[in-house]
């Protein structure tokens, strides 16, 4: 159910207008859905489309891997792979810079 003024709903003044075409059978299914509702068309498009942009950003804020994917990159991180010449690089280049106290 569509949440018209809980949480996170601040009331702001409403500046910024989106446009959309639509048919005629999406139509009456939003004029119906607000009546429904007891709600304005523009509260029931409002509340419907804020519900869904928050639920695609939150789908979207992390990847779930499959177990396969999981095991493979549980084992790539766990593989001993031998160092780049550009890491043996780096490494001699410290031990030229840092002197221990050992």
């Amino acid at each position: 159910m569509l949440n018209f003024t809980g949480p996170g709903r601040t009331p702001e003044k409403q500046t910024r207008t989106t446009q959309i075409r639509h048919g005629d059978q999406l139509g009456e299914m939003i004029e119906r859905a607000a009546t429904s509702l007891g709600v304005d068309k523009s509260v029931f498009l409002r509340a419907a489309i804020e519900n869904e942009a928050a639920r695609v950003i939150e789908a979207q804020s992390r990847h779930v891997l499959s177990a396969e994917d999981a095991a493979r990159f549980a084992a790539a991180l766990d593989a001993d792979l031998p160092p780049t010449p550009r890491a043996l690089e780096a490494a001699r280049a410290y031990r030229r810079r840092v002197v221990h106290a050992d």
